[in-house]
């Protein structure tokens, strides 16, 4: 084994170390979606690391399908630990882990079909897997905003980007080999760049406090029994915008625009709504009014001919998808469920 070799060989192996580290800081304490995918991302970035390097690869003997049946659906466990982490919605189990599946399936078929199909299987691969990251950046960079908890929104671009990056890099360069292009050179950067991300997660999820890893819950969180005195006058200025001028009606209101119409500094209006109403985000803080009138007008018989579009537009939604998930995700109902439901024996029906 020449000197590069043994060298990359240490640096995977501290890699490996410090993506399993990770795992246990993770899910140190409790078992929260989060953390559950969280820690089986993890393994899957340890077993990543080794399943790229033949000679790591070959010295875990048996464990082998193991580490490369993680490694094909790391994409997949990496798109559902940043969903769960950051995008506070309740999913099944399935939903969770269907992309990180239909990876695995990918690559059993792709393993499985003849020769002259792999090289387009494998392309189809490294194309979903660039489309997950796609949409985990867009979710990272257009919800950064609305996120109330401190510690994710400081997680949002410097670690859960970096490794849809490298993911994205990574799925650029096995592309180019399944065209026919070697990238063997790269391997020692790949396994530089893995080592530095295992680190710079592990400094950052220690740091981390419990909020990050709250448990998402439909329904409106119950605020704290007893408020804080300073907190007070300002829980009564966001009321007074919020009950009398229906500010939350506002299609494109954001939390700066909230706090410049209460008057105070957003990140003082952030730490209210999060740490004092219990609030994980910005628009599930409007929703609870949006959806408690959206509630009312769909069960009010005059309002029964009024399209349920049309009701999304009147509280500040800017399409029907957005209304009816959040409805659901609330009632348990669609909305045109709840409508036919409440308006049963009305003469307008």
């Amino acid at each position: 084994m020449v000197n590069r070799e043994i060298l990359e060989v240490l640096v995977r192996g501290a890699a490996v170390g410090a993506f399993l580290g990770l795992a246990i800081a993770v899910g140190r304490a409790g078992a929260s979606a989060a953390r559950v995918t969280g820690v089986l991302f993890c393994l899957a970035a340890a077993a990543h690391t080794v399943a790229q390097f033949p000679v790591l690869c070959a010295a875990v003997g048996w464990a082998e399908p193991v580490v490369w049946a993680l490694s094909e659906s790391g994409a997949g466990l990496f798109w559902a630990f940043a969903t769960d982490l950051f995008g506070d919605r309740e999913r099944s189990v399935l939903t969770r882990f269907l992309p990180a599946g239909a990876l695995l399936a990918l690559s059993v078929s792709t393993r499985m079909s003849p020769p002259r199909l792999q090289s387009a299987l494998w392309l189809v691969h490294h194309i979903v897997d660039a489309g997950l990251m796609v949409h985990v950046l867009v979710m990272i960079a257009t919800e950064w905003r609305g996120d109330l908890v401190d510690s994710r929104r400081r997680l949002r671009g410097p670690i859960l980007g970096a490794a849809a990056l490298y993911v994205l890099l990574l799925a650029g360069v096995e592309s180019a080999e399944v065209l026919g292009r070697s990238t063997a050179a790269l391997s020692p950067f790949a396994a530089l760049l893995l080592l530095t991300l295992s680190l710079a997660s592990i400094a950052a999820f220690l740091r981390a406090d419990p909020a990050l890893f709250g448990i998402a819950r439909s329904g409106v969180p119950e605020p704290k029994t007893s408020i804080p005195a300073q907190d007070q006058p300002l829980l009564a200025r966001l009321n007074e915008v919020l009950e009398r001028d229906e500010v939350w009606r506002r299609e494109a209101l954001g939390i700066g625009d909230l706090a410049g119409l209460v008057g105070v500094p957003e990140h003082r209006l952030r730490k209210l709504i999060n740490q004092v109403l219990g609030y994980r985000n910005f628009a599930a803080f409007l929703n609870e009014r949006r959806i408690a009138a959206a509630r009312h007008a769909l069960a009010d018989p005059h309002h029964a001919r009024t399209p349920v579009s049309a009701i999304a537009y009147q509280l500040g939604f800017g399409s029907v998808g957005p209304f009816n998930r959040a409805f659901k995700s609330a009632t348990g109902l669609t909305p045109t469920e709840w409508r036919r439901k409440s308006l049963i024996g009305s003469p307008n029906s």
